[in-house]
């Protein structure tokens, strides 16, 4: 809990002329903190534009020049050319004076949520993380610390660091202390980092590098800033490129004695210099920006990695692999962790905070929870099973509800059959096959075709030579075509998005890796059927008849939407994904994808898509829904009310379009995973086996907002690390739900994931949304320009949009 005793906020706007970066303008803001019209202790800022004072300045407004001292000063010859190059123009002119009545009267309840709370508590955070702020690196509102940094290969490495913003609550305001990890560049010697970037021990095991790796190697250093070792004083630059050639093969012109000029390579200049003979002059050069636009060009030798840059590109497998077990700790672990950085943030002797008398608890905030009953889940044939810890078994005796009929499929291999001969592929379907049918699907084509893929051959070809061979044997269409790869890589891409999007009759496809092809196990192969069976239509299993009154009582479609944007660096455009529910048990979906501009979040074509999954519904089920229940992933606080504005408004938009005086009832709930709370059991008896809390806990109280409606959700048993709980926020609700009606509901669809049987950890729309958002970005070759509506019943005008084959577009392909 946080205590604040201050009424009054100081808001200035700071301007550095040159401009700074962030950890620069901290330094500098050390400097101002000494002078004597700064008020002392009582003044904190961002590291960009922003400050905050508990005591107004003496003056309007403040201009001064100020120098930023040299960590590492030149030579006394070239000191006042480089003092003045550290020299800033700094001016602070008041902004605003925040009354911090209005937060206290938000928190009491008295008081609606304002643009003066959100300004309030932006300046708290900042009271409360200059400090750390200022002695750390800073991402977001975390800041990290290189001490026990653990390599994660690749010249990258974790750091990890301490988290913590004000939250309001219920009647005070809290500070969310957790712990953090991210990647960072690996500082030090470049040719040591190019030998570890190629997994080579050392640099001399590299003596030839393709096109390929010096692109590479550009890729990972462009950006990062570096020193050399040979030069006195201070030279910090940043690489704007790779040489793409060897040390001595780069050339430039130098001047001779005589005024004439000569071709000198890198290690010739070295030597004659500096008398330094270049140990690695296969490797490729670090370049930076001179004057005229030319590169200048260093060995690699000579340079080292200045850290304490985030690394924001994509890690590979293995990296996140060894990042995962660096950070997935137990809870008492991590509980135990936070408490430890509770020295570190130091907020009894903060002289920051105690300027804007704050004041913050040493002990985690105890709050009010509960545990819903889980559901019971019904198979075929009246069997039932209570789930346990948020789980259930497979077994024979729980049948799939409504099994499918596989009577028409075909198996390509798209590996060496010297490393997967036949035999172990019929090996592998018998058992599979086996499988199906105890669990309850009709397999009346126990023997599929095998094809084995031509080595290096176009995927488009393959795929049309197994359809082309099952359609001729089983005489009708392919349902499914069954891949078996070597390992994840270009070749899914390519087969998902041949078969979902330019195919000529669209085909279901399910890929499977070689090596569980290899090692046959029955584990593998029933949740394999899950997923087979939700494909072509068939349904694992529900709920027991009123587990979810609100369902059985009207038709209802469910909705689950997600934006995914690029990669850092990237210039591909954001997807969207929508899916409906398609079936009153909430267990079969369609899903629509669409593009729009790269990192705009709120969904621009949303009323479009939701028009067709209304088509799509009164297809499926004779009538259109008599209410609707929304569930939005991926949006900040931030943004909620241009969401509430944009966003509902186009879901009553399209219903209109449907009909005009078709207005279902309307409940829009937030989804976030992306967020620091976290529950630790007070006790053994309230723990899982995993240590976190039991599935279904439950809390809706104390730490939650103020005067709207939310609560955390911890659906999922408990399997490594410490449990992240969903926040769901309700931003519009026309069905007037109960705390108790929409938490109970959200957790009871939670267990009908078609892809397991377990509760996952997000409300299965929100997941499907996902699943089909990221399906979406392997279509490298789809149509992002299509404009033509395929609804029926209106004449809607589409978005730029994807083309899903016609005979898929309504069922679970993505799953």
């Amino acid at each position: 809990m946080l205590q604040l005793q201050v009424d009054t906020i100081w808001h200035y706007d700071v301007d550095i002329t040159p401009q700074l970066p962030a950890d620069k303008a901290r330094k500098l803001w050390k400097v101002i903190e000494g002078l004597k019209e700064i008020p002392k202790n009582k003044m904190v800022f961002d590291g960009r534009c922003n400050a905050y004072a508990a005591k107004e300045l003496t003056m309007d407004k403040f201009a001064q020049k100020v120098e930023l001292p040299d960590e590492h000063p030149m030579p006394k010859k070239d000191s006042s050319k480089k003092a003045n190059a550290n020299e800033f123009m700094v001016k602070i002119t008041r902004v605003a004076r925040i009354e911090l009545e209005e937060l206290h009267r938000f928190l009491r309840c008295e008081g609606p949520i304002t643009p003066g709370c959100f300004t309030a508590i932006q300046a708290l955070n900042i009271v409360m993380t200059h400090k750390l702020f200022s002695n750390m690196v800073s991402v977001g509102r975390s800041a990290f610390t290189p001490s026990n940094a653990q390599n994660l290969g690749g010249g990258v490495e974790r750091w990890d660091g301490i988290f913590q913003s004000i939250r309001p609550g219920q009647g005070s305001l809290y500070a969310n202390i957790d712990i953090a990890s991210t990647a960072f560049y690996k500082g030090g010697n470049v040719a040591q980092l190019i030998a570890e970037i190629k997994n080579a021990r050392t640099p001399n095991e590299i003596r030839r590098m393709e096109k390929h790796d010096y692109k590479e190697l550009q890729q990972h250093f462009k950006g990062c800033n570096f020193t050399v070792t040979h030069r006195g004083g201070s030279f910090k630059k940043q690489v704007s490129a790779l040489s793409m050639m060897p040390a001595d093969q780069v050339t430039f012109d130098q001047e001779t004695n005589d005024g004439k000029t000569k071709k000198v390579s890198i290690p010739q200049y070295y030597q004659a210099a500096y008398s330094l003979k270049l140990q690695f002059p296969f490797l490729p050069c670090i370049g930076v920006k001179a004057r005229g636009g030319d590169t200048m060009y260093f060995p690699a030798e000579v340079c080292n990695i200045v850290p304490g840059k985030r690394y924001t590109k994509k890690l590979s497998d293995v990296q996140t692999a060894e990042m995962i077990k660096g950070t997935c700790i137990k809870p008492n672990q991590r509980a135990q962790k936070i408490n430890q950085s509770l020295p570190v943030l130091g907020f009894a002797d903060n002289q920051y905070m105690k300027g804007f008398e704050m004041e913050v608890s040493n002990q985690m905030a105890v709050v009010p929870g509960r545990v819903l009953p889980p559901p019971t889940v019904e198979y075929a044939r009246n069997v039932s099973v209570v789930p346990m810890s948020g789980g259930w078994q497979l077994n024979p005796s729980r049948k799939m509800l409504r099994g499918s009929t596989l009577s028409s499929w075909g198996v390509l291999v798209c590996d060496n059959p010297k490393y997967l001969p036949e035999e172990v592929v019929r090996n592998f379907l018998r058992e599979l096959t086996s499988t199906l049918s105890e669990n309850g699907m009709n397999v009346t084509l126990k023997t599929p075709r095998i094809m084995y893929a031509q080595p290096g051959g176009n995927v488009n070809k393959n795929v049309d030579a197994i359809w082309s061979t099952v359609n001729t044997t089983c005489k009708s269409t392919p349902q499914l075509i069954l891949v078996v790869l070597p390992s994840v890589c270009q070749t899914y891409s390519a087969i998902k998005t041949y078969c979902e999007t330019t195919h000529r009759t669209g085909v279901m496809t399910q890929c499977v890796l070689a090596n569980k092809v290899k090692r046959v196990s029955k584990q593998y192969c029933g949740m394999l059927g899950l997923k087979i069976n939700s494909k072509l239509g068939g349904v694992n299993s529900t709920l027991a008849r009123g587990s979810i009154p609100f369902l059985n009582a009207n038709p209802t479609l469910i909705i689950g939407a997600d934006v995914t944007h690029p990669a850092p660096g990237e210039t591909r455009p954001s997807v969207v994904a929508v899916v409906g529910s398609m079936d009153f048990h909430a267990f079969k979906y369609s899903g629509r994808i669409q593009v729009q501009d790269s990192r705009v979040e709120v969904i621009e074509g949303l009323k479009y898509l939701v028009h067709e999954l209304l088509i799509a519904f009164q297809r499926q089920n004779g009538r259109y829904p008599a209410r609707i229940l929304f569930y939005r992933d991926g949006v900040s606080e931030g943004q909620y009310a241009e969401v509430m504005k944009t966003e509902v408004e186009a879901i009553k938009e399209a219903c209109k379009h449907v009909n005009a005086n078709f207005d279902p009832p309307t409940t829009f709930c937030i989804v976030k995973k992306r967020h620091h709370a976290r529950f630790f059991p007070m006790g053994p008896n309230e723990a899982d086996k995993s240590g976190n809390c039991v599935s279904g806990t439950v809390v809706d109280s104390v730490i939650t907002h103020p005067t709207e409606f939310d609560f955390y959700l911890q659906s999922h048993g408990g399997l490594q690390g410490t449990s992240r709980p969903t926040l769901y926020h309700v931003l519009l609700d026309e069905n007037k739900f109960t705390s108790d009606q929409l938490q109970s509901l959200t957790f009871r669809l939670c267990h009908l994931y078609s892809r397991c049987p377990k509760a996952v950890s997000i409300v299965p729309p929100v997941y499907y949304a996902h699943l089909l958002a990221f399906r979406a970005r392997h279509y490298q070759g789809a149509d992002f320009s299509d404009t033509s509506s395929t609804s029926s019943g209106g004449s809607l005008q589409n978005v730029p949009t994807f083309q899903i084959s016609p005979s898929l577009k309504d069922v679970m392909y993505f799953v």
